[in-house]
């Protein structure tokens, strides 16, 4: 079973890993940090100051992937995501074929 990051993330290392800051958490709506891939997806803030889990994590379809899919291969297991770096390995490791495709979506989010 593999283990989440819970190591920071410099601006540089986003930059090479294809993620770009999107916005301000001082706009409004806009509740928090987002970064958005080149390829399509997106990692959030939800906002909440206190939130041990608060990144979410969607894929380029847009489906919500949880940390079951880092662990357990199931992306409607888990929680959100405890720190912007455990969501960018997990999406380099999906980009470079060190970890599958989910096999599992929860409810609306499956794929089609």
């Amino acid at each position: 079973m593999r283990s989440l990051s819970n190591r920071k993330i410099s601006p540089k290392e986003l930059a090479v890993n294809g993620w770009e800051k999107f916005g301000s958490r001082f706009e409004p709506g806009n509740f928090g940090r987002k970064y958005v891939h080149r390829n399509g997806w997106t990692i959030s803030h939800c906002g909440h100051p206190t939130a041990l889990w608060p990144y979410v994590l969607e894929d380029p379809d847009g489906r919500m992937i949880l940390t079951g899919a880092a662990v357990s291969g199931r992306a409607d297991y888990g929680v959100a995501w405890p720190t912007v770096a455990s969501a960018v390995d997990y999406v380099r490791g999906r980009l470079d074929g060190t970890i599958a495709e989910p096999t599992h979506y929860r409810g609306i989010n499956a794929p089609r």
